[in-house]
């Protein structure tokens, strides 16, 4: 079975206080999300983790991540470090997004940013994180944040079963640069799905900038 969380937090205090989260110590929360993990996770079964595992020592995160059954897939989050130390930490896989065929053959992205439903247009449905309290869908967007999901990895049969509502058509998005190194950008897009887009401008602007000569 594959199952899907993000914006766990592990060793972050004050995500107790920011998200209301229901635990007293930092300690308890790690724990119970140990304990809520692996009370529905086997070894054999997959977690894609989408972003934001832990704010703490890496060597405090890495104690408890290897506690988590499984085989964890992290789709890296703006709070993670880079590939070579979270697969040290305890992650068996690490991407900056993934392409993901659901048992029913629909198409979806995983990427810890939301986009708009006008940036996935070749994907049927779109799997994310970063927005810890909000709705568990909106639009062809399913937010895996475990503060909306009782602090525990969600199975892809319920992500299956969520009606997915298309999202209204007036929103747009567009990004160039021309020959002189311009950027243009005009969109029209829900607050949340700002971060994402940001991401996206990055990707066309990167190939832009000035390259130092060797």
């Amino acid at each position: 079975m594959d199952y899907f969380i993000s914006d766990i937090h592990f060793g972050h205090k004050n995500v107790i206080r920011f998200c209301n989260r229901p635990f007293k110590t930092v300690h308890e929360m790690n724990s119970q999300i140990v304990e809520k993990w692996n009370k529905k996770v086997t070894d054999a079964d997959k977690v894609y983790v989408v972003g934001d595992v832990f704010l703490c020592d890496i060597d405090e995160a890495s104690s408890w991540i290897n506690k988590l059954n499984g085989y964890k897939i992290l789709i890296k989050g703006n709070h993670d470090y880079g590939e070579r130390k979270m697969l040290e930490a305890g992650f068996d896989e690490f991407h900056r997004k993934l392409e993901y065929t659901m048992p029913d053959g629909r198409k979806a992205l995983i990427q810890h940013f939301p986009l708009p439903d006008c940036l996935l247009d070749d994907y049927d449905l779109m799997i994310h994180g970063h927005i810890h309290i909000a709705d568990k869908v909106i639009g062809k967007k399913i937010n895996v944040s475990c503060d909306i999901w009782n602090y525990e990895p969600i199975s892809i049969d319920t992500i299956q079963s969520l009606e997915i509502i298309r999202a209204k058509k007036d929103q747009f998005f567009s990004a160039s640069v021309d020959k002189e190194r311009m950027l243009t950008v005009s969109f029209k897009i829900p607050i949340a799905d700002f971060s994402g887009c940001t991401d996206e401008i990055y990707s066309i602007i990167n190939p832009h900038w000035p390259r130092k000569h060797k």
